[in-house]
């Protein structure tokens, strides 16, 4: 089953737990076995997330003053997964000369991506400030500016010391807040350019472009006038709108992030770590696994790959780069030590082949003899080649002549096919949920089938957070 163009349906299957406690069955030297292979990864709405909190060319933490900028990169492919309406950036940062105004994009956020698929920014810096609008958080009573409760008037520590409103979120319009204060055009006070740097990789840029006569500040004098500092803030790429706040609503635990204070923090004080903490609580990579093959065979063979050597050019590579089992159950059919393969390809379920994403398991049975072990190769699908199984040799079905039960995920490991150069999980343009045919990636420097080291990757899980397989035999 191609999964390139597949709907990938994330039902809410409740995951069935083994009862290890069982007493394992005799043996008479063959059993009946079932194999489950469960997605047990999680669905998180935030794909990749930080804080931006350092100008350039500082060596430490601080707010923009005018001229100042931030810089940050991203990670994003056209789709997380398909048809999830492409990727998009937001952010919140505070308005400085206020009490809790917010610069943050529309709730759906940045698209990063045109209606034909191509990366906004490919030729050069894209001016995104059209798109950048100004909120009121509606969690602290608006004074007029320059006034004793907005923060360039509060000592450096103090937080959440104004009047508690108990709003709503609301965009500010007309250039005037709810106090009656005169506010600049956005574009008078920040800039944000996005650029695509290299294949779904892009810079941000968010300046300040504020001067000292943008803001009046009437509570400190008449005639008196400054400029608007830009805080730190928190950025999301994300599919499903609404990352942060909704309009209409109050600001504490809203969107999908639902940070109780962190949104407010921000907006009243430029205090980024609350939303930071909970928004990357709720990043990662959402993970669907492929059909795959299990394999039966003889204690002592590798059906399937060598550790450390060269794909054996079997089949294995279809399964790893595209989730396409059919030419590796064709070649083992025929291969000596080989005494059952079969694909698995239908989540538990359902009647129609396809991936299984979190909450779903696959299932089949089969009938093995001591002497025997099981092998099995199943994607993770959001990689260029990387697939799930047990070592080479696979795992044996019986353990002192009793066939054997329960978790055996502590023996399943993440491998590198060797066969297509790594992208960025999640984001890659040649992986198979993005990529626009089949076998199309560059070819990998190191072609040796290997383990996956996760330290290399900032968003791969452990092995026992995205796959959980379980055996249970009956003796025959």
């Amino acid at each position: 089953m191609l999964l390139l163009g597949v709907i990938i349906a994330f039902g809410a299957c409740n995951n069935d737990d083994d009862d290890n406690g069982n007493q394992p069955p005799g043996g008479d030297g063959t059993a009946d076995f079932t194999v489950t292979i469960e997605n047990v990864s999680m669905a998180q709405p935030i794909f990749e997330s930080g804080v931006f909190n350092t100008p350039v060319d500082a060596t430490e933490p601080a707010a923009l003053s005018p001229g100042d900028a931030y810089e940050f990169e991203i990670n994003a492919g056209p789709v997380v997964l398909p048809i999830d309406g492409g990727t998009k950036l937001s952010f919140v940062t505070m308005f400085v000369q206020s009490n809790d105004l917010f610069f943050a994009p529309a709730e759906e956020g940045i698209a990063l991506y045109d209606s034909n698929g191509d990366p906004i920014g490919a030729n050069a810096p894209l001016d995104v400030t059209d798109q950048v609008l100004l909120w009121d958080a509606g969690t602290e009573v608006n004074e007029e500016t320059g006034g004793p409760n907005q923060k360039p008037q509060q000592d450096t520590d103090a937080e959440d010391e104004g009047e508690d409103e108990n709003g709503v979120v609301t965009q500010i319009t007309n250039n005037t807040d709810a106090f009656g204060n005169q506010i600049p055009d956005v574009d008078e006070v920040i800039m944000v350019t996005i650029e695509n740097i290299g294949a779904a990789r892009f810079k941000v840029r968010i300046e300040n472009v504020s001067t000292s006569t943008t803001i009046a500040t009437p509570a400190l004098g008449a005639g008196t006038t400054a400029a608007v500092p830009i805080s730190p803030g928190v950025y999301a790429v994300h599919t499903a709108s609404s990352p942060f706040f909704v309009e209409g609503e109050a600001a504490s635990a809203a969107g999908l992030v639902a940070s109780v204070e962190g949104v407010e923090n921000i907006a009243e004080d430029g205090v980024a770590a609350d939303l930071t903490t909970d928004t990357d609580g709720v990043t990662g990579l959402t993970i669907p696994l492929s059909p795959g093959i299990y394999v039966v065979h003889d204690n002592g063979t590798q059906p399937i790959y060598q550790s450390n050597a060269q794909d054996l050019d079997e089949g294995l590579e279809e399964i790893a780069e595209d989730g396409v089992p059919t030419t590796l159950v064709s070649a083992l059919n025929s291969k000596s030590g080989v005494n059952e393969v079969a694909a698995f390809n239908t989540p538990d379920g359902s009647t129609t082949p396809g991936p299984i994403g979190p909450g779903e398991k696959y299932e089949f049975s089969f009938t093995a003899s001591e002497g025997e072990n099981l092998s099995f190769a199943t994607m993770f699908v959001q990689s260029n080649d990387w697939f799930y199984a047990f070592s080479p040799n696979g795992i044996p079905l019986f353990q002192n002549g009793v066939a054997i039960n329960g978790d055996f995920t502590s023996q399943v490991f993440l491998y590198d096919a060797g066969t297509e150069a790594d992208e960025y999980p999640g984001a890659g343009l040649f992986q198979v949920i993005r990529q626009t045919a089949l076998n199309t990636g560059d070819v990998d420097t190191n072609t040796n089938v290997r383990l996956i080291d996760p330290a290399n990757f900032d968003n791969v899980p452990a092995t026992a957070s995205v796959i959980k397989v379980t055996i249970s035999s009956t003796s025959n």
